[in-house]
């Protein structure tokens, strides 16, 4: 799940649903905006509606995470509650089965209207955020020792999942750079938040399924997923 944008209010909900995750998943996956400013008590928040979690956790950060600085200690915290955050590296299951390798990322637009690093030394500076956000994914994919790889973003590397946004933004809700590391490396799948309009079912150029689970897309719920139904991918 993403989009979790925990705040005031936000307490009895989450812990409520955290719990409920028990029941129904071996392993829970969120992928950014945990927080809806990334305050330090909202990640506190998060922390404790997470307590009633008996599962293995994972994370990355969305962009609202990042909006007051706070990222490093927000990870901290998360940490501290046995959230394994992917920004510091992967993370593999104990029977080596699955991994888990991501991070942020970063927009541009997809595909031919991707931006380039070329002209202006802001424009550069931009995309090339995304270019290093890639890199992490592109380093712990290639050194991962599992038999099913999956890779989580906030942001989408494809078009597909971001269709029902309006146009104008589609190319600020993620980039195809992203989706490189993900057919290099013959990934199984892909999960991400991020476009609450969009829809939830993509796949990269190599034929990669990619799912878009930010919470607004699935009404507020989270998804549960077999690795089975993905294994023939990659």
């Amino acid at each position: 799940m993403g989009d979790l944008h925990f705040g005031t209010g936000s307490h009895i909900f989450y812990r409520a649903l955290f719990k409920s995750i028990n029941k129904d998943a071996e392993l829970v996956v969120m992928c950014g905006d945990l927080t809806t400013r990334g305050l330090i008590e909202e990640a506190r928040g998060i922390a404790d509606a997470v307590s009633g979690l008996d599962k293995p956790a994972v994370a990355v950060l969305g962009n609202h995470d990042h909006e007051a600085n706070n990222q490093e200690e927000i990870m901290d915290i998360l940490e501290d509650a046995g959230i394994h955050m992917l920004e510091r590296g992967p993370y593999v299951t104990e029977d080596g089965k699955v991994g888990f390798a991501g991070t942020k990322g970063f927009c541009g637009g997809f595909l031919n209207c991707r931006i380039a690093p070329f002209g202006e030394r802001i424009l550069k500076m931009f995309i090339n955020e995304t270019y290093r956000e890639t890199n992490r994914v592109n380093r712990d994919l290639k050194s991962m020792k599992a038999d099913f790889k999956v890779v989580a973003y906030h942001y989408s590397p494809v078009r597909d999942t971001c269709i029902g946004e309006h146009s104008e933004v589609i190319p600020f809700l993620g980039c195809s750079i992203l989706s490189d590391p993900i057919d290099t490396f013959k990934a199984n799948l892909v999960l991400h938040g991020h476009a609450h309009n969009g829809i939830e079912k993509g796949q990269t150029p190599g034929g990669v399924p990619v799912r878009n689970v930010a919470l607004p897309v699935h009404n507020k719920k989270y998804v549960i997923y077999d690795t089975e139904d993905f294994s023939s991918s990659g």
